[in-house]
């Protein structure tokens, strides 16, 4: 099979419009390193010599939207997927960062806030990372660009190498330290020597990295099919003390140990095509052994907890404090929450109540199976946990939303109790919550 014939048609198409236009156009980055791999690719990026502007004038015939500041581009919608083109850029001068942000003040000097300058393919190359995300392809021709010479054989070799002098290029971006860390975990990829080097070094530079761009760079990790890969290697060279410092902390432990037990037994039925690439329910699995292990819970691993009101603040606080400091969405948080409340009746085969929601049971009943593979053991416990969320009885009528409901919802997604304001529930102290989190 060859490498046009892996690529989505619809893709090819947007590429052949573009050079149609007159701009020079490629997929590039990860998805060439995917393919080369033979690997399929989370989605596709293009980068071309038009404009942002020039771009949306070539699909007038389509929803565009031009988005970012320090990195415009246009996403390209096309029904339910999203495609990223971006313009050719080369690095930027040290006189366009003169201009640097109030919070920039104690950054590393050629740390990169503003990345907005236009150049060639091959000045986008050379900016990027790595060489292994620095190969352009062309599916209209079948043509592979390698700008820095040794992109394919990297990949070939499993070699993480970055473009130019690695120090100097983590300090323009320190997230750059993650990524090259995401690859070791996601692909087996070791760091070539310099790289290493420059990841222990410099890697104090990632607490100047916004916490809005960590927290996307969480996400992506809890979403990512190798994400305990991910994190293992994060916890092998240090770096998971800076990005997840309370799971650090814990990681050897047995409630540590379990957490990452359960992500790899989800990663490992996600690759398998059992269940979707649910956020809540990663952040659920790797919550679940410490709140067993709280005052709140059993004090056993599997053991679960005593079912009671008031419980999700516990568990919301325990979430909040796991994943500290980044800021995790209400939605995300909410869900989580919600996985766990249907878990005590599930593993014993009761019956749910009527409230349970069917949006959310079908990521609960993901948790508990995944927590009798990796603890529970219970004999055809998969063929007796209904699919559906109501178990027994009539279905009732639905409920009109109260939009004055007291039990108000709060910062960290669950539900705060009718005597606990919005504000006290985000005043909680840290060490205030179950095992000192």
């Amino acid at each position: 099979m060859t490498l046009k014939s892996k690529i989505d048609p619809r893709i090819t198409e947007i590429v052949a419009r573009l050079q149609n236009a007159g701009y020079e156009t490629y997929i590039v980055g990860g998805a060439v390193r995917d393919f080369l791999l033979d690997r399929n690719p989370k989605d596709y990026d293009l980068s071309t010599a038009a404009t942002p502007e020039q771009i949306r004038s070539v699909f007038r015939d389509k929803r565009t939207l031009i988005i970012g500041r320090r990195f415009r581009l246009v996403h390209l919608f096309l029904g339910e997927d999203i495609i990223e083109i971006s313009t050719f850029r080369k690095r930027p001068n040290a006189e366009d960062q003169a201009d640097r942000p109030p919070r920039a003040a104690n950054a590393p000097e050629n740390m990169i806030f503003q990345d907005n300058e236009f150049g060639t393919s091959e000045d986008d190359a050379h900016r990027r990372d790595f060489t292994c995300n620095a190969l352009f392809y062309d599916p209209v021709n079948n043509k592979i660009m390698d700008f820095t010479g040794s992109g394919q054989d990297d990949i070939k070799a499993g070699i993480v190498r970055c473009i130019g002098n690695p120090a100097l290029r983590f300090e323009e971006d320190p997230v750059r330290i993650l990524r090259a860390l995401k690859l070791v975990g996601q692909y087996g990829f070791t760091l070539e020597k310099e790289t290493e080097e420059a990841v222990h070094s410099v890697m104090p530079l990632i607490v100047h990295v916004s916490i809005s761009r960590m927290t996307l760079e969480l996400e992506k990790i809890l979403k990512n099919p190798y994400g305990d890969r991910i994190l293992a290697t994060f916890r092998k060279y240090g770096f998971l003390q800076y990005f997840l410092p309370a799971l650090d902390r814990r990681y050897d432990t047995e409630q540590g140990q379990y957490a990452m037990a359960l992500l790899a037994k989800r990663n490992e039925r996600l690759r398998a095509g059992c269940y979707r690439d649910s956020m809540s329910l990663a952040i659920s699995l790797l919550t679940l052994p410490f709140f067993e292990k709280s005052p709140s819970g059993s004090g056993i691993q599997g053991g679960l907890w005593t079912p009671r009101s008031g419980i999700e603040p516990l568990i919301a606080d325990l979430i909040r404090a796991l994943f500290k400091p980044w800021a995790l969405t209400r939605r995300a948080c909410a869900a989580a929450v919600r996985n766990f409340l249907p878990q005590v009746r599930l593993k014993a085969g009761e019956r749910l109540p009527r409230r349970v929601q069917a949006a959310g049971f079908a990521t609960a009943r993901e948790m508990a199976l995944i927590q009798n593979e990796v603890q529970w053991h219970i004999e055809d416990f998969e063929t007796r946990v209904p699919q559906s969320f109501r178990i027994g009885g009539k279905p009732g009528k639905r409920k009109k939303k109260n939009r004055h409901n007291k039990d108000r919802r709060y910062n960290n997604g669950s539900t705060a109790p009718s005597n606990m304001t919005e504000q006290q529930s985000a005043d909680i102290p840290v060490d205030a919550t179950p095992l000192g989190f």
